[in-house]
């Protein structure tokens, strides 16, 4: 009965896994759709932007509440920016999503969206030569690397340290943060979907393992090797991602 369950349970997060990555892949190919959909959030848009007025208005003097709203304003205007470049040109490449890069700059953009929307610290460490061949550009493994430092900055409390290490032979990237660390009772199971904490302090930051799960899933796919501890400095949580560059550098 407790295989079939498990069974199942990995079957269904496999499953949305493949809804995620499906997903990615059709924001990649919207091609000429793209002045069509500015046009359409183009009402929306305003909308939002009159009533984070009248917010600021209502709440003047609120210092949390202003910050909030003024960020949900900032990213507002971002999207009309975004969304006037794709009406003069649909075609419009991503440097991101089409550039081969390094992994150092992988993780500059990937920190960077995070910092636009997080009010925490993010420390970037590396090494000043560290390899600075280009990679295949990989919807799995920025995804895979998002879910980890996601996690890092959602269980944080104040920080999330990230350290990149990239010589000849081997990449390794290393995700910590200031928070409580991984449960006793499930950092034996961490990678498995599903998974729930008897010991989580704080039910709104409790997970259901999904997000670890496709995380690791998916950079293993890409011939990662994933360790997850509590990490033995910092107390919080700790993922090491670490590749032999033969295999980075040939996905």
């Amino acid at each position: 009965m407790t295989f079939g369950s498990q069974s199942r349970l990995r079957k269904e997060a496999l499953g949305k896994m493949e809804e995620v990555m499906a997903k990615e892949h059709e924001l990649l190919s919207l091609g000429g759709q793209a002045a069509a959909a500015a046009h359409s959030l183009g009402t929306p848009l305003s909308t939002i932007t009159i009533i984070t007025h009248d917010l600021m208005k209502q709440f003047k003097g609120q210092k949390d509440l202003e910050k909030d709203i003024e960020l949900l304003n900032s990213q507002v205007e971002r999207c009309n920016e975004i969304l006037k470049r794709l009406t003069l040109n649909p075609v419009e490449e991503d440097e991101f999503i089409d550039k081969d890069i390094n992994i150092r700059d992988y993780l500059y953009e990937i920190i960077s969206s995070f910092k636009e929307i997080s009010k925490k610290n993010f420390i970037f460490n590396f090494d000043q030569d560290s390899n600075p061949k280009k990679i295949s550009k990989s919807i799995e493994i920025v995804y895979g690397l998002r879910n980890f430092i996601g996690n890092a900055n959602k269980f944080s409390k104040n920080t999330i340290f990230i350290n990149l290490k990239s010589d000849s032979e081997i990449t390794e990237i290393t995700v910590e943060d200031d928070g409580n660390g991984y449960p006793r009772d499930i950092i034996s199971k961490i990678g498995e979907p599903y998974l729930k904490s008897n010991f989580s302090k704080d039910k709104s930051k409790e997970g259901l393992g999904l997000g670890l799960f496709i995380g690791k899933t998916l950079l293993e796919k890409n011939f990662a090797s994933v360790n997850c501890r509590n990490s033995k400095t910092r107390n919080g949580a700790e993922v090491v991602i670490k590749w032999k560059n033969k295999e980075l550098f040939n996905i």
